[in-house]
């Protein structure tokens, strides 16, 4: 991650706005002011709870009793389980899509109940709240002037239980800091380097190629690269190794429909990253490959 980050002295959410009673005046429409837009309150939700069991209500259900005016947006509850990279592309991807006063409670955590420790990031009036173990980093990565904290354990909602801390900890924080506390009553500032990075965090250019990590396969067989458009887009033809020893060489396409049939290319996805793509097929499927996995990007031109 970039080093251009710097801890700095943060607010957080200005204000209780979305919370009950903030109503608009009736009748006709008044002229545009010059004021500041105030904040639209949200909570967005992004966890690998899946929506058999009863862990996605009682998240819901807290953020309800503590903030019952404040919208609650499922980003996703489809995570597979303890997938981490999954969730911080769903993140990165998903966030530039909400107003400044959203709050993002991520919960992908197999480390829950260990002293894994949880984070938080602010940035463009926005908090992202989650456990240490890299579901930020394609996030933080993009917003140079993010404030990352370390949340401090003495200060914040006692945990009822070691293992659901989403419910516990982060639902009951969301809600203070949707009534307008601050994140900095919290946590200290911190540096990206202080927190955890995995590996499949940060694509690997070296003399043999690019190594790029798989993040997600969505439902059609897309095979999303931890290779932004931001950083990557200029990548094109490619011969490309797989995880099995396959050798197959491969090109940029702009669309899907552009992918000659029975080949896979690559394709700028519309969530900001490089994709390994087949036209009416799954190139997940193909070549068996899933999130986690490695692959090797070699004589790019």
């Amino acid at each position: 991650m970039d080093n251009t980050h710097r801890p700095s002295a943060s607010s957080g959410l200005a204000g209780p706005s979305g919370l009950a009673g903030a109503t608009g005046p009736s009748g006709p429409p008044a002229a545009a002011s010059t004021k500041p837009r105030v904040q639209s309150r949200c909570f967005a939700l992004l966890t690998d709870f899946g929506l058999d069991d009863p862990y996605v209500g009682q998240l819901k259900g807290v953020l309800h009793r503590l903030a019952p005016a404040v919208p609650v947006i499922d980003i996703s509850h489809g995570v597979p389980p303890h997938r981490v990279e999954t969730a911080a592309f769903f993140l990165a991807a998903s966030h530039p899509h909400f107003p400044p006063g959203a709050i993002f409670i991520c919960v992908v955590d197999p480390g829950v109940g260990t002293p894994r420790g949880l984070v938080s990031m602010e940035t463009g009036g926005q908090v992202m709240l989650a456990p240490d173990n890299g579901l930020l980093h394609l996030a933080a990565e993009a917003r140079p002037d993010a404030v990352l904290r370390r949340l401090d354990p003495a200060r914040l909602p006692e945990a009822q239980s070691a293992t659901f801390h989403g419910r516990d900890v982060l639902a009951p924080l969301a809600a203070r800091l949707a009534g307008g506390e601050s994140l900095a009553a919290f946590g200290d500032p911190v540096l990206p380097t202080d927190l955890s990075r995995p590996a499949w965090a940060v694509p690997r250019r070296e003399a043999e190629g690019v190594h790029a990590a798989v993040l997600h396969v969505d439902r059609f067989g897309n095979v999303v690269l931890n290779l932004s458009l931001r950083e990557w887009d200029r990548l094109g033809a490619c011969r490309l190794h797989l995880p099995d020893g396959t050798l197959i060489d491969i090109a940029r396409a702009a669309t899907y429909a552009d992918i000659p049939s029975g080949r896979t290319w690559l394709v700028a996805g519309s969530q900001g990253y490089l994709e390994l793509a087949a036209d009416k097929a799954s190139a997940a499927d193909r070549h068996w490959l899933k999130p986690g996995m490695q692959v090797l990007l070699e004589d790019c031109r």
